[in-house]
């Protein structure tokens, strides 16, 4: 099928828009009227000087910006971009557009689309591959190219999904439709899996996991665990396609800072529960054993506790 032009201007808007969300936000916002809802800083300087994108993609977008969901808006489609243990208490925020609008989840790890789902009428829920690190206020930059999927998760028709999928290909988006958006979560939730807390904990980009050899064979080795779990939950996923898979993300975003290396570096929580968390918890159940998987979850827990104890001593009552 032939992708359609857009011409219909289409209210967006991009709540927790940090590096994905203002990718995909800056992106639309060149024909649509695109609404970021996001920290103060990045909204301040996007505000001020419009959002600059280097790398991959090289644009100064003049998307629309704000702290708070403006009065008055109606947005088509509401994008939750939010990190995962955010979604529940974003859901509050934009509950006034969960009968109008297709919301569109593009978070890391599992369980965002469900929990949108307790809330609004009708989701898509999709994941992306491109790799987008945040530079600083105002400035992003888009270091891989990668497929982005997107499918039903509930009361959303094919036309919706096609309307969606045209939406971003206009603007340079490439994104497929898939019917068993289940299978793709998973095989995401592996691949995140077996990149971020390695590159993480490694303080490394991506690309250089899989030129050290030590450290991708730990890439390998997380992956079969990961899949393992998968194939017991339902996904239909292939062991070595999604070895081959993860090595290639690995690949095209060489030069990108894991989201969970980033957050690191700024001694910010990260999203390992909602990623290695959930295969370490689903293995728990299937009584599979995930012994790497767990070690990386127990190394990244400690890491942050040991952030929330040197913050916690520096604050004044």
């Amino acid at each position: 099928m032939e992708c359609a032009r857009i011409t219909r201007i289409v209210e967006i808007l991009v709540f927790g828009a940090g590096a994905i969300g203002s990718f995909f936000g800056g992106l639309l916002s060149q024909r649509h009227d695109v609404t970021l809802i996001g920290r103060a800083e990045h909204i301040s300087a996007v505000k001020s000087h419009g959002l600059r994108v280097s790398g991959k993609t090289s644009i100064i977008a003049k998307p629309h910006a704000a702290m708070r969901v403006p009065q008055g808006a109606k947005p088509d489609f509401v994008f939750v971009t939010t990190k995962s243990y955010d979604t529940a208490n974003t859901m509050i925020a934009l509950r006034a557009f969960a009968d109008r609008a297709i919301f569109v989840t593009l978070q890391n790890g599992l369980g965002n689309a469900e929990t949108i789902a307790r809330t609004a009428r009708r989701v898509v829920a999709g994941t992306t591959a491109h790799g987008v690190t945040f530079v600083g206020p105002g400035e992003i930059r888009h270091a891989g190219v990668g497929e982005t999927m997107i499918g039903a998760w509930s009361r959303v028709s094919e036309s919706d999904l096609v309307r969606l999928r045209d939406l971003l290909a206009d603007v340079g988006i490439v994104a497929s439709v898939t019917s068993d958006i289940r299978t793709e979560l998973w095989s995401k939730l592996v691949v995140n899996a077996s990149i971020n807390p390695i590159a993480a904990l490694a303080e490394v980009p991506n690309g250089r996991i899989v030129r050290d050899k030590l450290l991708l064979g730990v890439l390998e080795a997380v992956c079969r665990e990961a899949t393992a779990v998968a194939k017991a939950e339902g996904a239909r996923v292939d062991e070595e396609e999604l070895r081959h898979r993860t090595i290639l993300v690995a690949k095209r975003t060489a030069a990108n800072r894991a989201s969970m290396l980033q957050d690191l570096d700024r001694h910010h929580r990260t999203e390992i529960d909602a990623i290695t968390g959930s295969i370490v918890r689903a293995a728990e159940r299937h009584r599979i054993s995930v012994p790497l998987n767990a070690s990386l979850y127990a190394l990244v827990r400690a890491r942050e506790a040991a952030f929330r104890v040197t913050s916690g001593a520096n604050v004044r009552d």
